[in-house]
């Protein structure tokens, strides 16, 4: 709803009497819908409390309804909100036997219609101001008018507390619309993401199938005669299509935790041998920055173990080259313990370190520590945020801590049980053979 549709709903003016005194309902119906006959004294306290000039002008006509005992109120107060055309005040007498008082009658009301304002009308005698208070808790929706009561304090009370509900409706309406608004945003964006999704599913399998064809044909080429000049350009170009075709991977890996499709799934393994396989892998990225690798052996952590073993070679492979890329010239580290729910890996380095500001961005996708035109290393910006929510589809917990110049310290635990237990451990364990994970957020 636009601000000119505000603008142009109705006013609710309805108003509603409550006594048991027929002269009380006569007075309320020449105070606030007078007859033309009747209103030239009315008119002048109106232009008076109003600031108005004319009768046109005055805006004391109100549809007023009358109810002689409080069920009687409370079945036109229902009827009137079913229909809707709800009444936005109602003026209570306090004392109206045989039936409910006024305390009584506000209470069934509110009941029936939580939106209406009501005004006590009372004597100094019928009720005392704690009880009231004590049973009327919602304040706010309320009012006392004391009598005797005058037309000027009567006309006060209907133009304030119908301008009132009238302010709450438009409010309300407004929050509904905007609501309605966030929910359709919402939608609109859960959407895109499903198509930002399939899209990258679909380009990234489609841009693997030939990258994987190229780094297989670049291998072919190695075992064919070359002279040394196009052995050193087939050398660089294998190297890039590995480059390439470990970023796709990546990004594949990643939509896929995004949308909820990422499986897990358990093996047996040797953790030192699995460390060891990801070292070698990554040594010639080692050599070429003069960064020397070290695998600690962990004396008290089982031989082999049974737990997420695609999880742990992914996160090891992006943690390992990410510290080489940020280590030349200095160390890194690898090694492994048991925890309380699996094991404990941990990958620290002496390289350039990072700040504060640089660890808050792991949670940020493609963002680069040393980004801008300064920037050394390759890469997408993908290793650590990747590398996180691996470790926690897996149910594992992950941490990373570091200072500038000081290097770098990142630990991650991968839920498993050691494999001597039996494969009757395992599947009694905390980690089913193969999860799928659908609609999961990571933090």
């Amino acid at each position: 709803m636009n601000s000119t549709e505000h603008k142009n709903t109705p006013s609710n003016r309805r108003i509603l009497v409550v006594d048991d005194n027929q002269d009380i309902h006569d007075d309320f119906t020449k105070i606030l819908n007078p007859r033309q006959t009747d209103t030239a004294a009315l008119d002048a306290d109106a232009a008076s409390l109003f600031g108005e000039t004319t009768v046109a002008e005055r805006k004391s006509e109100f549809a007023v309804d009358h109810a002689s005992q409080g069920q009687e109120a409370l079945e036109m107060v229902v009827r009137a909100r079913e229909e809707g055309l709800p009444y936005a005040v109602a003026f209570v007498d306090m004392r109206m036997p045989p039936g409910w008082d006024g305390l009584t009658t506000i209470s069934h009301l509110w009941k029936g219609d939580p939106d209406i304002q009501t005004v006590i009308c009372t004597a100094y005698s019928d009720r005392s101001w704690s009880e009231i208070q004590n049973t009327l808790t919602d304040r706010e929706r309320w009012l006392v008018l004391k009598k005797p009561f005058d037309k000027i304090e009567v006309l006060q009370l209907a133009h304030s507390l119908t301008e009132k509900w009238n302010l709450a409706r438009t409010a309300r309406m407004k929050m509904e619309f905007l609501e309605k608004m966030v929910a359709d945003r919402t939608l609109e964006l859960k959407l895109a993401q499903r198509v930002k999704n399939e899209f990258l599913a679909n380009a990234s399998h489609e841009f693997l199938t030939p990258m994987n064809g190229v780094c297989g044909f670049l291998e072919l080429l190695r075992d064919t005669p070359l002279d040394e000049e196009q052995t050193e350009y087939l050398s660089e170009a294998a190297s890039c299509g590995q480059r390439l075709l470990g970023m796709l991977r990546q990004v594949l890996d990643f939509n896929q935790i995004e949308a909820g499709t990422f499986i897990v799934k358990t093996a047996e393994f040797a953790p030192e041998e699995v460390m060891q396989a990801v070292a070698e892998e990554l040594a010639p990225a080692a050599a070429a920055g003069k960064v020397r690798v070290s695998v600690i052996p962990c004396p008290t952590a089982s031989p082999r173990w049974e737990a997420p073993l695609t999880v742990l070679t992914k996160v090891l492979v992006l943690l390992l080259d990410n510290a080489i890329k940020f280590s030349p010239g200095a160390s890194v580290a690898l090694k492994v313990d048991a925890s309380p729910i699996g094991l404990e890996f941990t990958i620290t380095d002496t390289g350039i370190g990072l700040t504060a500001e640089q660890l808050e961005w792991i949670d940020i996708p493609f963002a680069q520590v040393d980004g801008g035109s300064r920037r050394q290393s390759s890469g997408i910006g993908l290793g650590l945020p990747l590398a996180k929510r691996l470790v926690s589809a897996s149910g594992g917990l992950f941490r990373i801590s570091g200072r500038p110049g000081a290097g770098v310290t990142a630990s991650f635990t991968i839920p498993g049980n050691r494999a001597s237990d039996g494969r009757e451990a395992l599947l009694s364990s905390r980690i089913p053979e193969t999860v799928e994970l659908r609609d999961s957020t990571y933090t």
